[in-house]
């Protein structure tokens, strides 16, 4: 790959990093660094009297403001042709399953149907059948009176 091809990427990044360092230059004081800051704000120390933790761990370094207005930022990284393509296949696999999921839902209702309307057909036969018993007996009663 050619640096041309790469410019885009690669300006992008120099942008982060010359805001960063003028961030840094900004919080630069004069004839100081970092470390006379952390010097300044270590607990006191009085000769065998130190306490093994500090309690107040507001002042140090990992809590400044510098840290918290970085200009740096976490993007997220592009997926890759390879990801995307495993991706949106993991998503069409999904939808299939959903897919035959509601298929056999659709199957068991439509059972379920057909099994109640069985046995209103044979709830109906039945009935048909007592009611064909019980004529005849009832017209023999008639003609034994």
């Amino acid at each position: 790959m050619t640096l041309s091809s790469r410019w885009k990427i690669l300006n992008k990044e120099l942008g982060k990093w010359r805001d960063a360092l003028a961030k840094a230059m900004d919080n630069h004081r004069s004839e100081e660094n970092l470390s006379n800051g952390i010097i300044l704000t270590g607990p006191a120390v009085v000769l065998n009297e130190t306490p093994l933790r500090d309690s107040t761990t507001s002042n140090s370094p990992l809590n400044s403001p510098m840290s918290q207005d970085s200009p740096i930022e976490k993007e997220p990284r592009p997926i890759g042709r390879k990801a995307a393509k495993a991706k949106k296949a993991g998503n069409l696999s999904n939808n299939n399953s959903k897919f035959l999921e509601e298929i056999v839902r659709q199957n068991a209702i439509r059972i379920e149907m057909e099994q109640k309307h069985q046995e209103n057909e044979m709830a109906i036969q039945a009935e048909y059948v007592r009611e064909r018993e019980y004529l005849p007996k009832k017209a023999m009663y008639k003609t034994d009176r």
